[in-house]
């Protein structure tokens, strides 16, 4: 249930996925602030410091609706968050 929720919700943003992207870690030319300001503008708080995981996005955790959560910023600026 959460994963259809978590897919639904981006899929009706109209983002991607990064792990379903064919981009490889040396294509994410964002920096760990673009990162940051981009979460920030999808209206997450108390980011953590993010640093890159082996797919090359940013990840770390983030608040957001009251809930503490894992997020990731990928290649296409494409956010994830668990709910």
């Amino acid at each position: 249930m959460i994963r259809s929720t978590v897919l639904a919700v981006a899929l009706a943003a109209g983002l991607t996925f990064p792990a379903l992207a064919a981009d490889t870690a040396a294509n994410n030319i964002f920096t760990q602030d673009q990162a940051r300001q981009h979460l920030m503008h999808l209206g997450y708080t108390n980011i953590s410091e993010l640093q890159k995981d082996a797919h090359g996005n940013w990840a770390g955790v983030a608040t957001k609706d009251g809930k503490t959560l894992p997020v990731a910023v990928g290649v296409k600026a494409a956010a994830t968050g668990a709910n």
